[in-house]
């Protein structure tokens, strides 16, 4: 596959996750794939932004740990991302306003000294424009030609008058003409041509898949209070609810947005709120209320760093066991994990109709990895999937006589009991926070007490169809298998395929359902249980411990990261090879480098690490999966 990795960074407030999208967006529609992963400190303006983009002629679902081309818009992202260059890697900067001196680049490493704001200015434009003209000069490198990049232009910028489109354009020429007069081009070693387009191809986010997700299975009720990484869901279904006749409610507080969820499926609309893990604490208690009056709700818990406030924009997958146990009892729930932007869209759908014909709680575990990242997707993988609402009644039956009530909690053999929604004639009913007869009256009769934990544990014996199996990937005679879930699936695809290469076989298996599991993920588990290797962006291997517990698999080894970074195609890889080869067994991944991204400084680890029983950078991490 031909790839070119690009990466721009600077101070918040710079434009620069806009500036990644709109380049990856330039060249999906010129016939290549986009993956498109920003970093970013909890800043509205100063510290150190990053996107990274990366091009291929086939899909890219993943990162990757080094770059082709660099945009510096300051000097602290040479000196934050200089060592992150691919041998021969390169440099844009403006040597008129960002001094080098002091800072020591890698003699293989082609710098580019362009005056970025000179130009951006001389199109009109001011500091904003600098990433427009470093565009144009990116283009000009890699062999493109400029119209597609001004097609996105006029698209983007279109609704703020033809003035702005205009001076957009300049700012790009400027920096294209600029490359083309004062360096060889042609010596720049990546070329990229443009390829047939195909209408059916779009760049989305994460997110973006889920709001849409959930607009294609009927949403009918969001509510929300904005917390990151879920608040782009929240913006995304918001922009879209008066062509789907979506009430889109931004609550006061996480609770009231819970409960407006659960009051507005008890009354028959398909309805979901997102948040991520502090939100989702202030949720639970509205959970357990769902799970008791058996009414069906959908949640999205965008995963960050915890505890606490933790480092609110980036990334873990710490909140699995939360999840699964949120709020006080026994109840099911049903966990989806989706694995990358295309299963983001399509479990939302199935999350719907889980919830419906369970009348459970559904949660949609993503995380900040998957929730903020784009990729180029195709229309063909994205497919409506037929909306089923179980048990719901919504005509009018015969009238129930004077005092009476439904059997809205009747005992069935699959657990489901009939819903009729409020209004409907014969279908009056009580719900109720308290443990109840049939009818919904609270009770504290110990048999039916009882019978009633039992009815709703019951449905998990039918629902083996509508959960996910996992996905087996790799060949299946390797000597390794790597068990990873939800958004960690394409770099662990990747690890496989870059071992395949050097002639190691290793396969991988991902679950995108958590909770519970499918009746192959036993089978497939049990076949491959002398060489699993569990791998988890979290420090304690919570999936792991949990197949240990459900299934009774042991691993032989780890690969685990959560220094508030996603795990890179080329980390896996490396340990999993490391374990395979006996080097080593539990490996814990982490960034060595003294980048501070809130205060954009290089601090000394050594110094950092100063009391500590060893110095930072050299402890060890050991973890029992439990």
């Amino acid at each position: 596959m031909t790839e070119f990795v690009w990466k721009i960074g600077g101070e918040a407030g710079f434009g620069v996750m806009g500036a990644g999208i709109l380049f990856g967006k330039v060249f999906t529609r010129t016939g290549h794939y986009a993956f498109i992963y920003p970093e970013y400190p909890s800043l509205i303006k100063g510290g150190l932004n990053t996107t990274q983009v990366r091009v291929g002629d086939a899909p890219v679902n993943a990162p990757s740990k080094t770059y082709d081309l660099l945009v510096a818009l300051n000097k602290f992202t040479v000196e934050a991302c200089k060592d992150e260059a691919r041998t021969g890697g390169s440099i844009i900067y403006d040597g008129k306003n960002t001094d080098l001196t002091g800072i020591n680049v890698r003699e293989d490493i082609q710098l580019y000294n362009i005056p970025l704001l000179e130009i951006a200015q001389n199109a009109g434009g001011d500091m904003l424009m600098r990433n427009t003209v470093a565009m144009g000069a990116s283009l000009a490198l890699v062999g493109y030609t400029l119209d597609q990049l001004d097609v996105m232009i006029h698209e983007i910028f279109g609704r703020k008058g033809e003035d702005v489109v205009k001076i957009n354009m300049d700012a790009a020429k400027g920096g294209y003409d600029y490359v083309k007069a004062h360096y060889d081009a042609g010596k720049f070693p990546i070329k990229l041509e443009k390829r047939r387009m195909r209408e059916s191809k779009f760049v989305l986010t994460g997110n973006e898949a889920i709001g849409a997700g959930a607009i294609q299975a009927g949403l009918k009720f969001f509510a929300s209070y904005p917390m990151t990484p879920a608040s782009s869901i929240l913006h995304y279904i918001a922009a879209h609810e008066y062509d789907h006749n979506i009430i889109v409610k931004h609550a006061e507080d996480e609770i009231a947005s819970m409960n407006m969820v659960v009051g507005a499926s008890y009354a028959g609309a398909r309805s979901m709120c997102c948040t991520s893990g502090g939100g989702f604490a202030l949720k639970s208690e509205a959970l357990g209320l769902a799970a008791l009056a058996e009414t069906p709700v959908v949640v999205v818990l965008s995963q960050r760093t915890g505890p606490s406030t933790g480092m609110p924009t980036w990334t873990e997958q710490a909140d699995l066991r939360f999840a699964m146990h949120a709020s006080q009892g026994d109840f099911l729930r049903v966990i989806l994990a989706p694995g990358d932007v295309t299963e983001a869209y399509m479990h939302t759908q199935r999350a719907f109709n889980i919830a419906e014909k369970y009348q459970i709680p559904v949660i949609i575990l993503s995380d900040k990895f998957l929730s903020e990242s784009a990729a180029t997707t195709d229309s063909s993988d994205y497919k409506p999937l037929p909306i089923e609402r179980g048990k719901m009644i919504t005509q009018h039956m015969q009238p129930l006589p004077q005092g009476g009530r439904f059997k809205r909690y009747e005992f069935t053999e699959d657990g489901v009991s009939p819903r009729p929604i409020p209004g409907v004639i014969g279908g009056e009913h009580v719900a109720t926070s308290y443990e109840h007869w049939e009818n919904g009256f609270s009770t504290e009769h110990f048999e039916t007490r009882k019978k009633m934990v039992d009815k709703r544990a019951r449905k998990i014996n039918f629902m083996a169809n509508d959960l996910i199996p996992p996905t087996l990937y790799g060949p299946k005679g390797a000597k390794l298998t790597l068990v990873c879930w939800g958004s960690h699936k394409a770099p662990v695809f990747e690890a496989v395929d870059i071992l395949k290469k050097e002639g190691v076989k290793v396969n991988a298996l991902h679950f995108s359902c958590v909770h519970p599991l499918h009746p192959l993920a036993y089978e497939l588990l049990l076949k491959y249980r002398k060489r699993l290797v569990i791998v988890e962006n979290n420090s304690t291997a919570q999936f792991g411990g949990y197949l240990k517990e459900k299934v009774g698999v042991q691993f032989i080894g780890s690969i685990l990261r959560y220094d508030a970074r996603p795990l890179f195609p080329e980390d896996v890889a490396e340990h999993a090879k490391a374990i395979l080869e006996g080097r080593e067994k539990d490996a814990v991944v982490y960034d060595r480098t003294p980048v501070e991204y809130y205060t954009a400084r290089i601090i000394d680890t050594k110094e950092a690490g100063k009391g500590l029983d060893k110095p930072l950078g050299e402890s060890k991490h050991t973890i029992e999966v439990i």
